[in-house]
């Protein structure tokens, strides 16, 4: 114990000593904000109870909902939307209705919902759902919060008959969280910031329980998002032998924040895990996070030197919808090309194949779905199979250079590096590139992957495109609208991508490669 003290007063120094972006702040024990005394019952607003069960999402479980419906909302239009996960934590009710009163903030209706739980049929909890909602790092709460919980919402009528209707703008959406709560807030915003915003975590659970440590890496490679992070934690927060430590997390999230150039805020203090500090910081983290409201919520500008590489500009378009994946052929130059035949399939004898790579010279590389390799060579009428067999179902790639494949390894985030011979055939065979996946997306199968002429690998995966270095490291993540990425291809600059049957394009600075191009010889990144 002494051990881990002497640790985070060093910690404590190292912060007071940096400067961050975000003006990392010591929160003293101030006088109680006076949003927390309740108005009048005259100004009050109106508070809707309910029950919400029989989750699609999350099947069998039961969960008490509070709505909070301020005085000043007329119903005429839609309000702005504060969602609170483990429901109205903070005292809630009392803050966010006097800071409407007050026009501090925006008019809002307030959504506090609670984790689910399974009851028998005598009403006694089986099973709590906690955890398994607010400590995954998938988008399976964002999809319940979409999917269930705010159309429920916006069938609400107040007894003096207004209707609840809140902004689909998720310039308009806030959402806060304490403990798993705060990572999963964090994480909803993170997964769909075409839902929510703006987001306060207080003593976020960004540690090893179901994939949560990863997210400090993951944010510093993946390009920007239109987000506002408010986060609170204190020096002597939870330590636990098996999870990790809450306050280095934290403070490595804080750091990745900076880094990706995000606008956030961290407050910090000397407290333990509980609440009072995090309710202590909880109107002026409102205030902040809906300070400039109306105007946007602005993309960080990341110092990743990858993303800057490949990426036009902070203010480029980004993806742009082209239609569905039935119209691939007409949307996505060279898709024949890249493509047999039925003539050619036919020719072949094989079935099933999943990816194809005609080189410069004629011989063409074939891929079935169960994995096996072959090869066509130039004047040949039947492929042979490759004693050294692609392990992947998804694809593979040639290096411009034409000296290396690459293959995925099937139900792993390793890809496989061979070298290919003259004579066509691969060896050396050995897992080189490592992808990122989250502790939830274990055996999601990979798309397909292509090469930039400056040799960098392209990855569909089911976090966005992961963009590798020469020696097999992510360097940089560019998120797709879908998130899922099941197919990707360059015509030039044009990086091309299919996500749930839907085709999006984007300008890049690279250009990518195709096999059946010349061979090109690229600078080299070097040992690594």
């Amino acid at each position: 114990m002494c051990r881990i003290r002497i640790i985070s007063l060093l910690c404590l120094i190292l912060v007071v000593c940096a400067t961050s972006s975000a003006q990392t702040k010591f929160n003293v024990l101030t006088p109680e904000d006076p949003v927390f005394t309740p108005l009048p019952d005259s100004l009050k607003g109106v508070v809707i109870d309910t029950v919400l069960t029989d989750s699609a999402i999350y099947p069998g479980t039961t969960r008490t909902l509070q709505v909070l419906v301020p005085a000043k909302y007329t119903g005429e239009q839609p309000a702005c939307l504060l969602l609170g996960l483990d429901g109205a934590f903070f005292e809630a009710l009392n803050v966010v209705d006097n800071l409407v009163y007050k026009e501090e903030v925006p008019v809002m209706i307030g959504v506090f919902v609670n984790w689910g739980k399974i009851l028998d049929e005598d009403g006694n909890i089986v099973r709590y759902n906690r955890s398994n909602e607010y400590d995954r790092t998938d988008d399976r709460l964002a999809q319940f919060l979409e999917k269930e919980v705010l159309p429920f919402v916006n069938t609400l009528v107040t007894p003096d008959g207004r209707k609840v209707q809140i902004s689909d703008d998720p310039d308009d959406r806030a959402i806060t969280g304490s403990s798993s709560s705060g990572i999963a807030a964090f994480n909803v915003v993170w997964e769909r910031p075409d839902l929510f915003r703006r987001i306060y975590s207080s003593r976020g659970t960004f540690v090893a329980m179901r994939g949560g440590n990863e997210l400090p890496t993951i944010i510093r490679k993946t390009e920007p998002k239109p987000i506002r992070i408010f986060l609170q934690d204190g020096i002597n927060d939870t330590w636990n032998h098996i999870f990790g430590d809450w306050w280095e997390q934290n403070q490595l999230m804080d750091s990745a924040l900076n880094f990706a150039g995000y606008e956030y805020d961290f407050k910090w203090d000397r407290g333990t895990h509980s609440g009072f500090f995090g309710k202590r910081a909880y109107p002026d983290a409102l205030r902040w996070l809906w300070r400039g409201w109306p105007t946007k919520v602005r993309k960080g500008k990341t110092m990743n030197g990858m993303l800057l590489s490949i990426l036009p500009g902070q203010d480029d378009e980004g993806w742009k919808y082209l239609g569905e994946m039935s119209d691939t052929t007409s949307l996505i130059p060279d898709m024949k090309r890249r493509t047999l035949s039925s003539d050619e399939l036919k020719k072949t004898g094989l079935k099933n194949i999943c990816s194809v790579s005609r080189m410069h010279n004629g011989d063409i590389y074939m891929s079935d779905c169960d994995g096996r390799l072959f090869l066509q060579k130039k004047g040949s009428r039947k492929p042979q199979k490759l004693e050294t067999l692609a392990t992947g179902d998804s694809g593979f790639a040639i290096t411009p250079n034409g000296k290396i494949l690459i293959s995925s390894e099937k139900n792993s985030n390793w890809l496989i590096s061979y070298i290919i011979a003259p004579d066509g055939t691969l060896k050396y065979g050995q897992q080189f590139y490592w992808l990122h996946n989250t502790d939830n997306h274990n055996n999601t199968p990979y798309g397909n992957m292509q090469f930039d002429t400056d040799g960098n690998l392209y990855v569909a995966t089911p976090i966005g495109v992961q963009v590798c270095d020469h020696n097999g490291r992510v360097r940089a993540i560019l998120p797709v609208p879908g998130r899922k990425v099941d197919f990707i291809a360059f015509s030039g600059n044009s990086l091309y991508a299919v996500s749930h049957g839907r085709i999006y394009v984007r300008i890049l600075k690279s250009t990518g490669y195709d096999s059946w191009a010349e061979p090109i010889e690229y600078k080299s990144q070097g040992a690594g």
